[in-house]
């Protein structure tokens, strides 16, 4: 068959098209082949050579439609096959995501989400990943690597929570699975790559986010009053020295997801019991990102930057409760609810460094002001709520 031929049974929803990139390596979850395909920049280029070159082996695969979905650093689309395929890892509906060449992010690490890092945790809280296409290597070596994978459709019964505000049972059900997933991997070994030198990581962390402040606080100009400015300062200071030294002395520590944000999670819309209620995406860690870390700084950047300080003060003890009960209910041992407690007000100041870190950017400090000047505001209430730093 010709690949005009091939074009005539794929109907794509839009009319643009681009190039396409190098050849990678095909791997199904869990699973190494040596299957070779490229991958394709945007949604818009993929067909039915593509997909069968890194699906089937060659193999001919029903004609299919393709879906595009909001998306941002990637692009995405719903998947859909005429009809069940003739291969048994890959089901008639899904969701294929396409990461192109030259971002920031390390890209082995959403790979390795998906499909190394929780595959023997029961009821893990992750979609599944029917297949994934990338280079391979090591995660500290996979910045910029174009990748894709081809993920479970939640589309019909979850939706994320951009724009949904935060109930107790949310805060519940979020607590329940970050504790899943810190427990699974808990501890200074946390990362199967091996362990971090935390001291050297938090460096580079705070190297990067500091950048952002003196840009911050001039844009800010006079409505930031002298005090908080001081308060600012101090973070890389005190703040800085008080997280590490409890990092470091090794309680707490797990592998993060770094980026649970609320179009991050994913809430069930029909409960199901076969299904976990909720589920975290998108695990995209930049170079200068902390990837073992204490597990409260998860909770405060779920909280904090994206809740208002009302419905924050209201559920921060169900999320907090929550999620160590998860932690013991899956083996965590020697961690109270009291060490908990005392993370998540070391961890206020990771708040502070969320909003800051945007002002490493140039384009990021002016175009999103709107956001980052609301988590600033909220991050200087949390640190007075907790009276960190005095």
């Amino acid at each position: 068959m010709t690949d005009a031929a091939r074009c005539a049974n794929v109907r794509i929803h839009f009319l643009w098209r681009s190039k396409v990139i190098s050849p990678f390596h095909a791997i199904s979850r869990g699973k190494h082949q040596l299957s070779i395909g490229t991958i394709p920049q945007i949604v818009e280029d993929v067909s039915q050579n593509w997909l069968e070159s890194v699906l089937s082996k060659g193999l001919r695969l029903p004609s299919f439609e393709l879906h595009p979905l909001e998306a941002n650093n990637s692009s995405i689309a719903r998947l859909l096959f005429e009809e069940d395929p003739p291969v048994r890892h890959v089901p008639r509906s899904c969701v294929l995501k396409l990461c192109p060449a030259g971002h920031d992010f390390l890209a082995a690490s959403e790979i390795n989400y998906y499909n190394r890092d929780y595959l023997e945790l029961n009821d893990a809280p992750i979609p599944k990943c029917y297949h994934a296409v990338w280079a391979g290597g090591e995660t500290s070596e996979s910045k910029g690597q174009s990748y894709a994978l081809f993920l479970e459709d939640l589309s019909a019964g979850y939706t994320d929570n951009k724009m949904i505000a935060p109930t107790d049972a949310h805060a519940a059900n979020l607590g329940h699975a970050l504790g899943q997933l810190h427990a699974h991997h808990w501890g200074h070994d946390a990362d199967p790559e091996g362990r971090h030198d935390l001291k050297s990581d938090f460096g580079g962390y705070l190297a990067h986010v500091s950048k952002g402040l003196d840009p911050v606080l001039h844009e800010m100009g006079d409505a930031l009053d002298t005090s908080s400015r001081a308060r600012l300062h101090s973070l890389f200071d005190t703040d800085a020295e008080r997280i590490l030294e409890r990092a470091t002395a090794g309680n707490g520590l797990t592998l993060v997801h770094g980026d649970p944000n609320p179009t991050n999670v994913l809430t069930c819309t029909t409960p199901r019991k076969d299904r976990p209620p909720l589920f975290l995406i998108d695990r995209q860690p930049f170079e200068w990102s902390m990837r073992v870390w204490l597990g409260a700084s998860d909770l405060v950047y779920a909280a904090v930057p994206f809740w208002s300080e009302e419905h924050r003060r209201e559920l921060q003890t169900t999320l907090l409760q929550s999620y160590h009960r998860s932690l013991v209910a899956n083996g965590v041992e020697n961690f109270s609810m009291e060490d908990l407690q005392e993370d998540w007000r070391i961890c206020t100041c990771m708040a502070a460094f969320t909003a800051i870190e945007w002002g490493s950017d140039p384009k990021s400090l002016t175009g999103m002001k709107w956001l980052w000047e609301k988590q600033l505001g909220r991050a200087l209430i949390l640190l007075e709520d907790c009276n960190v730093g005095k």
